[in-house]
């Protein structure tokens, strides 16, 4: 088949999981003797000085720029020019590639002219692989001028600036979209886009997964000290919070010492700051690191000296492919079943209600006062990994999906 994969970032430039799917099943794909080309943003091209294999376009041009002041004034100088430039780089890469079909991953801050072209170019050939909210939220600069500037710096022209704004957004009609052909990474994503309104002609569960190999390794023993660990991005509803507020609460009201809780992740500077006083104002510096965001082939590594993954979302996830990570890497879990993380939290694993960390406190403590319980939740959680979210597996699903679509 002759496939045209379409995504706002691409690993390297790559900000999550789901855009590590899409690289994955590209990749996969392509080692089964398809055609495969992906067209996404220019977004970390420069910076990251990447070296793509052919058939990789870093051409589109987001939105709207990340974490740049320059936006309140292109929004009037450059937002029309960049869609059209887009618009153009996706009529002619169809009409060069001409693909058989189009699978349309993660468009957040990307216009939606630009699945709305495909659609109308390729009727019955889109599919779109949904691992996040995109159709649902606003467009982003309604997102940028309705939310309050974070300094005074950015606060004047915001302020000058909003009314026009505005008034030029609301006589714009919202660009429809059919989503008739979508695959899901969970049950629970696909029933909350149904709960939405959002009810494509053709829909289908197939779970996101990893790469097992690189994770599938026997654990070593547990060590004198007990390693806790949190993998994800910092921000307030990934819950990061409940995590070093439970230690503190072990430490303190439980009298425990023998573990220890490593942090590895980037995100909002605000957020991590807050994280930083919390651990200065707890005491709590000898139990909690605070690592960056450490690159996908130094994540086992990390997994395997690990006891137990904190899993400490808020809001509701679509998948939890750290959760998936974990596993597959012998590491017991304790979770918040939220959103589609409830499909992978089931009795192979202990979960807390989300922001409590009393509720958390209780299960670390659980687990480290009962290295059996620890062990049973390990092998059960890394059984279910390896057998049910494999990245094979995912590749195939889509791969014969595509397929059927393509010999209608």
């Amino acid at each position: 088949m002759r496939l045209l994969f379409l995504s706002n970032f691409y690993p390297p430039a790559s900000r999550g999981g789901f855009e590590q799917w899409c690289q994955e099943v590209a990749e996969g794909l392509r080692a089964r003797g398809h055609e495969v080309q992906v067209l996404t943003s220019a977004y970390g091209r420069t910076r990251a000085k990447i070296a793509d294999l052919d058939g990789v376009h870093r051409d589109l041009h987001l939105e709207m720029e990340l974490a740049s002041l320059r936006n309140a004034f292109q929004f009037f100088t450059h937002r029309k020019k960049k869609e059209r430039e887009n618009l153009s780089q996706v009529r002619a890469l169809l009409k060069q590639f001409q693909p058989q079909a189009v699978l349309i991953w993660g468009m957040w801050n990307l216009q939606r002219s630009i699945p709305a072209l495909v659609e109308k170019r390729m009727p019955d050939r889109v599919v779109y692989y949904m691992g996040d909210y995109w159709p649902t939220l606003p467009d982003q600069f309604e997102n940028y001028w309705n939310a309050a500037p974070r300094n005074a710096l950015r606060s004047l022209p915001k302020l000058l600036l909003k009314p026009l704004a505005l008034r030029h957004l609301a006589r714009e009609p919202r660009t429809p979209l059919k989503l008739e052909n979508v695959l899901f990474p969970s049950q629970f994503m696909q029933a909350d886009f149904q709960q939405k309104g959002l009810l494509p002609q053709h829909s289908k569960v197939i779970y996101g997964a990893i790469d097992t190999k690189p994770y599938n390794h026997s654990h070593p023993n547990a060590q004198s000290k007990l390693s806790l660990l949190y993998i994800g991005r910092l921000s307030r509803e990934k819950g990061v919070h409940t995590a070093i507020e439970a230690v503190a609460l072990l430490v303190r009201e439980h009298g425990l010492r023998n573990f220890h809780l490593t942090i590895v992740g980037d995100g909002e500077p605000e957020y991590a700051a807050r994280l930083q006083i919390l651990i200065l104002d707890e005491n709590l510096a000898s139990f909690v690191d605070l690592l960056p965001a450490q690159p996908k082939e130094a994540l086992p590594a990390l997994y395997q000296q690990a006891d137990i993954f904190l899993f400490t979302s808020i809001w509701a996830e679509p998948f939890g492919r750290v959760i998936v990570e974990a596993m597959a890497s012998g590491v017991a879990v304790i979770g918040t079943r939220v959103g589609g993380a409830a499909e992978l939290l089931l009795e192979n694993a202990l979960a807390f209600q989300p922001d409590d960390a009393a509720d958390l406190a209780q299960q670390i403590k659980q687990l480290i006062e009962s290295p059996e319980l620890r062990h049973r939740l390990a092998k059960q959680g890394q059984a279910y990994a390896l057998k049910k979210f494999d990245l094979q597996r995912m590749t195939s699903e889509i791969e014969d999906h595509l397929q059927a679509l393509t010999d209608a």
